[in-house]
Formats: structure tokens, C-alpha cells, sequence
């Protein structure tokens, strides 16, 4: 065999292979992904689950309404606009605060 007939081959697998890394790469980003998207899933599930759980609370003892000052100051902190800090406080109006 000769180096002429080899240079094709040569170039036909080295196209092959740089086919394949880009292959790994995009299955190991689509893995990346899916691990995000269900931790993210998860991160979501746990608020719904955990603000069920406190509206709940609160709808049954009020024992815990008084004990949500620490909650108002989240909802007021400094990184927030003044207007979202409003819509915030809204969202709770009639349930934890008699605010309508």
C-alpha cells in the first residue's frame, strides 16, 4: 500500500473522529441538561410542597401566623423593587396578613 493511498483514509478517519467527539459532546450536554431540568424540577416541587405545607399552617393555626415576622422581612429585602415587594406582600393578603 502505498503513503498516496493512505492520505485518504487517513483524512476519512480523522473526519470520523472529530464526528464522534462532537457526538460525546453533545450526548454528555444532553445528560448535563436533563440532570439541571430534574433538579430544577425537584428545586420547584420541594417550594409547591413546602408552601402547601405553611398554607395549610396557616389556615389552621394561628399560632404560626405570629410567627412570620421573619417572612415579612423576606419579602421586604433590599434587593427587591419597591413594586415587588408590593406584588409579594399582595400574594399574601387575606392569609397571613388581614390586609385586603
Amino acid at each position: 500500500m502505498s503513503v498516496d493511498n493512505l492520505e485518504p483514509k487517513i483524512t476519512k478517519q480523522e473526519e470520523r473522529l472529530r464526528q464522534l467527539k462532537e457526538q460525546k459532546k453533545a450526548a454528555i450536554a444532553r445528560e448535563k441538561k436533563k440532570v439541571s431540568d430534574q433538579q430544577r424540577k425537584d428545586d420547584t416541587r420541594r417550594k409547591i410542597l413546602l408552601g402547601a405545607w405553611a398554607l395549610n399552617k396557616l389556615k389552621n393555626d394561628e399560632s404560626f401566623k405570629q410567627k412570620l415576622a421573619d417572612f415579612e422581612q423576606f419579602l421586604n429585602t433590599e434587593d427587591k423593587t419597591e413594586e415587588n415587594r408590593q406584588k409579594d406582600k399582595d400574594l399574601f393578603n387575606g392569609i397571613i396578613w388581614d390586609k385586603t
